[in-house]
């Protein structure tokens, strides 16, 4: 009885942990900034955060420390854009950090799924939920996939 009971309390514990995503810190980036899109107007003025309406929803653009602040209180997110500067090298550093498993790669963009996200969306057969692009001086990570212009 007592191993079942350990067992049971440990199932519990392994399950629960699972639960909880870690979150990837991307504020080791340089000129980090983060475009959110919502399927639905939230927010009308939210200190230096520049929202614009698109219809139905809102690309709210901000800093990373208000995406932190903001990502709790949103609903209807669709995705979220991280844009910061750098080269080649921390386009592919990057990558190795969010330890994707690539579905497709190009010279210059890739997709792919990360543990870091939650959801996404499926290309290629495969459930996705990151795409990154990388335009010679800065690189774009969306969740599920990019959106907007990049």
């Amino acid at each position: 009885m007592k191993k079942f009971i350990v067992f049971f309390i440990l199932c519990i514990f392994l399950f629960t942990a699972s639960l909880f995503k870690q979150e990837f810190d991307f504020s080791i980036y340089d000129n980090l900034n983060v475009q959110i899109f919502t399927s639905s107007k939230q927010i009308e003025d939210y200190g230096s955060v520049r929202v614009v309406d698109n219809g139905a929803g809102q690309i709210i653009n901000c800093t990373y420390n208000d995406y932190k602040v903001l990502s709790s209180q949103l609903h209807d997110v669709s995705g979220v854009t991280f844009i910061f500067t750098g080269n080649k090298s921390t386009y592919e550093d990057c990558l190795d950090k969010l330890n994707v498993k690539v579905v497709q790669c190009g010279e210059s963009d890739f997709l792919g799924y990360t543990n870091y996200f939650n959801g996404g969306v499926k290309a290629y057969d495969k459930k996705v939920n990151v795409q990154g692009y990388f335009d010679g001086e800065k690189i774009f990570i969306g969740t599920p996939l990019l959106l907007g212009s990049y």
